[in-house]
């Protein structure tokens, strides 16, 4: 692909999988030629890791998807950067982007999916991937299947798993040093998670499994890494079942790499909405055994029985079961860490841009034929 002018659009705020999965993509395109130009908003984290990163970026504040001034903006934007190409890495980016592009004039588009919730019952949005979207990246098997049972034709859908920069976990921080940092003895069990307090996210079950085992001999504690709408329930919830002692909420943190080497297992109790979690190949790059729901996503990066164990969603007693099973077996967990640690090899960065690549010069190729 000859190089190329490419604008990505991202309007989240916070610090999650899709703004760390633009920020990896924008400097791979860069490092092969392609000037790229990132709108995000202007005190977001996004903005500020980019710039420091030496990745252009746009500020364009908007206060929801149908902001005229941010339509406005981006219109404007359009007209003096020329992009040949505009890739919308949040739902809210195509509005806006869409929008713009009835004063600026029609641009190759891509759109990225990375939740799997259907678009069946929001007609806007079906409308939003349908209309002036050419080609939509859908980050797993079970996203491609949710937008195909959404009415979107086959031939528009390519699947690209999200990518994590390998290079990150090549030198691992020393983990005695991490657990002394983080207050744990060298006999504790650390089963960690990571990810946004929301709903669906299914911490409450975490806890709920934890409470089934607080009367097993093993020294477990626990370690949720995140924040969000559901914290404060969670919190209580830890307090109604009188784990204080075992359980912490540490809030959030912008490495991760600072604290999954200290976890003994990583347990990912997520109910639905997933994509291609980046934080379980985050996990498997620090050789954890994982314990996760089973829910579409999810099973295309974690085999059963190989890089960790699959739980039914939502079961509290199950999921309970399955972290005895790995704190009581040492050497599954060894075995399920040495077998994640080989199969995050397929989710790197270079990965990824090749084939973000690839399908914006089918795009580009087309338009110029």
């Amino acid at each position: 692909m000859r190089p190329a002018r490419l604008l990505q659009i991202n309007t989240e705020r916070g610090w999650r999988g899709g703004e760390v999965q633009t920020l990896l993509l924008s400097r791979g395109l860069m490092r092969r030629g392609h000037q790229c130009l990132i709108v995000a908003p202007p005190a977001s984290l996004l903005a500020t890791k980019a710039r420091d990163a030496g990745v252009p970026v746009e500020p364009v504040p908007s206060r929801g998807e149908f902001d005229l001034v941010a339509v406005l903006a981006i219109a404007r934007l359009l007209r003096r950067f020329r992009p040949d190409l505009i890739h919308y890495h949040t739902s809210h980016a195509i509005t806006l982007g869409t929008l713009s592009s009835f004063a600026s004039g029609r641009i190759p588009t891509v759109a990225s999916r990375r939740v799997s919730f259907s678009l069946s019952r929001n007609p806007l949005a079906a409308w939003k991937y349908t209309h002036r979207v050419d080609r939509i990246i859908a980050v797993s098997e079970g996203i491609r299947r949710l937008l195909l049972s959404s009415g979107i034709p086959r031939e528009r859908i390519t699947v690209i798993h999200s990518a994590i920069d390998l290079d990150r976990f090549r030198q691992l921080p020393d983990r005695q040093d991490l657990r002394h940092k983080l207050g744990y003895a060298p006999q504790d069990f650390v089963v960690g998670s990571v990810g946004h307090l929301a709903e669906h996210k299914g911490h409450s079950v975490l806890v709920e499994a934890a409470g089934r085992l607080s009367a097993e001999p093993h020294s477990l504690r626990y370690l949720i890494v995140g924040r969000g709408e559901r914290q404060e329930a969670v919190r209580r919830k830890v307090q109604t079942l009188g784990l204080e002692k075992v359980f912490r909420l540490m809030g959030f943190s912008e490495e991760v790499a600072d604290i999954l080497p200290a976890l003994d297992m990583f347990v990912f109790p997520s109910l639905s909405g997933e994509g291609s979690p980046a934080v379980l190949k985050e996990a498997m790059a620090c050789g954890l055994p994982i314990v996760a729901s089973a829910i579409s996503g999810v099973e295309e990066v974690i085999h059963h029985g190989q890089e960790g164990l699959l739980v039914a969603p939502g079961d509290a007693v199950a999921l309970s079961a399955a972290i005895l099973m790995v704190a009581s077996d040492r050497s599954l967990g060894i075995q399920c860490g040495r077998l994640g640690r080989e199969a995050v090899r397929r989710y790197g960065v270079d990965q990824l841009v090749d084939q973000t690549e690839s399908l914006y010069g089918e795009l580009l190729e087309g338009r110029r034929r």
